[in-house]
């Protein structure tokens, strides 16, 4: 099943990449966000979680859309369309992203902040490859762009962990591996010095591989292999959360559990730095479970509140484009704010500053999916489908 017939996944994706976007005009807006009440102080300075849930998204979506092929006969996922399909999906918008970055009126129209002027080949081909906030460090010249590598890195691994499919035993052992590999890696970056390196290090792909895997045990243990086998790890006794009020309930309870997260610390309200309280280290941990609890809500009761207000138009709509949403929010907030001056003035307030961030964004967001994203897909999908055809062939 993938996500076009899961329409609430759909929104669920947009409504991350408003989160983010939100959380972003939230910081970039200083005194504008001051004064507003604890609940949504907590709500917007939580946004930076919608990378989150892009990362068990992602991990759910993909498994089940490989599961979906070996279930309709396939003797193995096709690994090359696979890897077609996620160059296909990331790699043409970014690069278009970093071609407009480079050209000299970025400086004039985006600010210098965001023009990208490369200090060096290797920055360039540390920016082409992906190889951000790696090893030799590399920063990436945009923050937003530290997800991309943690996501390619997925794909890249996904062929490697796909012995897991098809046990619960081995799926569990799996994502048992992957949560200790995540602790083990926040713990020895917990004591970096340089702020910079800590952040881009322990937020790297094995301090968060064990998100896609929770997403990807989720995807077996709601499979048909899994129900029928013996010891699935989400049951079909879960069947009763396809009872709409107890679904709504369900996920009304993972999003407010997400919200609250961060304020564990406290008065350190938690905001992805990694430091010497040991509750920071198990993060991808502690978020994938609300995710993970959402998602079985939505996909056991499609026809909840919650699932059929994500499934609503407008949401399905930003989804669509959230990718766009996400790579253009940030660049055209800090061109917006440098137009009014190096900040945002009262008259504008926060709600001014995310109502006219947001607009732009989307329109820049539509003309990336349907210029560059929705005909390079569109062509990969001709190419998956004729190579279907081919293998299939006698």
């Amino acid at each position: 099943m993938n996500d076009r017939r899961l329409p609430a996944l759909t929104g669920l994706r947009g409504l991350a990449a408003l989160w983010v976007l939100v959380f972003h005009a939230w910081a970039l807006s200083g005194a504008a966000g001051a004064g507003l009440p604890a609940p949504m102080t907590a709500l917007l300075g939580a946004g930076w979680l919608g990378v989150d849930v892009f990362f068990v998204l992602s991990g759910f979506l993909l498994a089940r859309g490989l599961g979906d092929e070996l279930a309709g006969g396939e003797r193995r996922p096709d690994w090359p369309a696979f890897a077609l399909m996620r160059v296909a999906r990331i790699l043409p918008a970014y690069y278009a992203q970093l071609a407009v970055f480079a050209l000299p009126a970025a400086a004039v129209v985006l600010t210098p902040a965001i023009a990208w002027v490369p200090a060096s080949n290797g920055e360039v081909l540390a920016h082409v490859l992906l190889w951000l906030n790696a090893w030799p460090w590399m920063p990436a010249h945009l923050g937003p762009w530290w997800s991309l590598p943690v996501e390619a890195g997925f794909y890249a691994v996904l062929p490697l962990l796909w012995w897991a499919w098809g046990s619960s035993r081995r799926m569990l052992g799996l994502l048992l591996a992957t949560a200790i590999l995540a602790v083990a890696w926040r713990f020895a970056m917990h004591d970096v010095v340089g702020i910079e390196q800590r952040i881009g290090w322990s937020e790297h792909l094995p301090g968060r591989l064990v998100q896609f895997i929770a997403g990807m045990a989720l995807a077996w243990s709601m499979s048909s292999g899994a129900r029928e086998g013996r010891g699935g790890m989400v049951r079909e006794s879960l069947g009763a959360g396809r009872a709409p009020l107890r679904a709504d309930a369900l996920a009304l309870l993972a999003v407010a559990v997400l919200v609250l997260l961060p304020q564990l610390g406290g008065d350190r309200a938690y905001v992805g730095i990694i430091d010497a309280r040991a509750w920071t280290w198990f993060w991808p941990l502690l978020t994938a479970v609300p995710v993970a609890v959402l998602l079985v809500s939505l996909v056991r009761a499609p026809e909840g509140r919650v699932a059929r207000a994500l499934g609503s138009a407008p949401l399905v709509a930003l989804g669509t484009v959230s990718f766009g949403l996400y790579l253009w929010h940030y660049p055209v907030q800090w061109a917006l704010r440098t137009a009014l001056g190096g900040y945002v003035p009262p008259s504008w307030g926060l709600a001014g500053y995310i109502a006219m961030s947001l607009v732009v964004s989307l329109a820049v967001a539509a003309l990336s999916w349907w210029a560059i994203e929705r005909p390079v897909l569109a062509a990969a999908r001709r190419w998956r489908e004729r190579r279907r055809v081919k293998l299939r062939a006698p």
